[in-house]
């Protein structure tokens, strides 16, 4: 069961980042199209093209802890014994994920407070766009509880 919700999960995520990616590439080659071939370039499209861009972020938050494709500096942490280098990577998801689930949880009232915000071009609603705080905070905290379970379970298998 749990498998498969993180396979759902997975998904959705990379659907999202394919998407949001999908949709910057477009709206940016229609800017530049826009501006060789056109008197005047549009304006809705550097509007778009960053939430585009914000969305694409906020999709890929989570797959990057999950892929561990964050940037690390891990000097101090190689002088470590192997127990605790697992440990204090069990630390770091931990604070992380409490971190993360802080800001999920208060960017609730940041979404509410765009609710009577529209955006100045596309006229969109900029609790839409704040979503995507909530986005990229629930599932790099969701991802990070995830990776500290398996931390966990690889410390206590005794294989650190």
């Amino acid at each position: 069961m749990l498998k498969t919700l993180n396979a759902i999960m997975d998904k959705v995520l990379e659907a999202g980042t394919l998407l949001s990616l999908l949709s910057m590439i477009t709206v940016v080659s229609i800017q530049v199209f826009a501006r060789f071939a056109l008197p005047k370039a549009p304006p809705w499209t550097e509007e778009a093209a960053r939430i585009f861009f914000v969305y694409t972020v906020a999709f890929a938050g989570g797959l990057a802890v999950k892929a561990h494709a964050f940037v690390a500096v891990d000097t101090f942490v190689t002088m470590l014994p192997g127990k605790a280098q697992t440990i204090l990577k069990m630390v770091i998801y931990a604070v992380t994920a409490a971190f993360m689930g802080l800001i999920a949880y208060h960017s609730t009232t940041y979404i509410s407070v765009g609710s009577i915000q529209l955006s100045p071009a596309l006229r969109v609603r900029m609790s839409y766009v704040f979503a995507s705080t909530f986005i990229v905070s629930f599932f790099i905290a969701v991802y990070s509880l995830i990776e500290f379970g398996k931390t966990f379970l690889l410390l206590r298998g005794g294989r650190s």
